[in-house]
């Protein structure tokens, strides 16, 4: 996977796993378990309720509501809701996996939580965390041209966990994260394969072996 675009940001190595297991051993008693199943659309806030999501299983892609553009995914464990504590209007909703899990807590009670406990470390881990993946959708968003979105996306698509990589095509991921035309995507996908630049098998990616800078 040479000539990578600074491979490192893609990296989840750095999700916070010890922070979220002690923010999860707080919140996940008083949360209440959510019945799901794959497309189901979560809002951050109902009937005037902020809520906080908890992932124990599966992922979940965070949509922009105007346009449902895919901004990211994450897999279990993580939580939700913390950066939506302004009085702007929430503009992203969850869609769930097929065998996601989620509970969920009012926000307020949430931070009453994280207050009682002396969690806020652990919460700023997580927000850091959140705050990178928002500069990796920037990153995405502002590359050159075609080409340029569809390798930076490829390159992220093979670092998503595995159960990411099987539930979605290549093509699907590439289109929901980017204004790209589906025939556009599938050209390049189609001269990539071509060239052994990258292998596919029923629409998902298997490897890439070498994605040049220009093409």
């Amino acid at each position: 996977m040479s000539d990578s675009p600074t491979i490192d940001i893609f990296l989840h190595e750095n999700k916070p796993e010890r922070s979220l297991q002690q923010l999860f051993t707080a919140l996940a008693p008083p949360a209440t378990p959510l019945l799901t199943r794959k497309g189901t659309l979560l809002q951050f806030v109902t009937d005037e309720i902020n809520y906080c999501y908890l992932l124990h299983q599966g992922h979940v892609v965070i949509n922009r509501t105007k346009d449902e553009l895919s901004l990211n995914s994450e897999t279990a464990p993580f939580i939700f809701g913390f950066s939506m504590m302004s009085d702007n209007p929430c503009r992203l909703t969850l869609c769930t996996s097929e065998d996601a899990v989620l509970s969920r807590l009012p926000l307020d009670l949430a931070m009453g939580i994280i207050q009682q406990h002396a969690l806020w470390e652990s919460l700023s881990h997580v927000m850091v965390y959140v705050s990178s993946r928002i500069f990796n959708h920037c990153t995405r968003m502002s590359q050159p041209g075609a080409y340029g979105t569809i390798r930076y996306l490829l390159f992220e698509l093979s670092l998503e966990s595995e159960t990411v990589r099987k539930s979605e095509s290549v093509v699907n991921y590439i289109q929901t994260r980017s204004f790209l035309s589906r025939s556009g995507i599938m050209a390049v996908l189609s001269t990539l394969r071509r060239g052994n630049y990258i292998e596919i098998s029923n629409g998902k990616l298997l490897s890439i072996n070498y994605l040049p800078t220009k093409f």
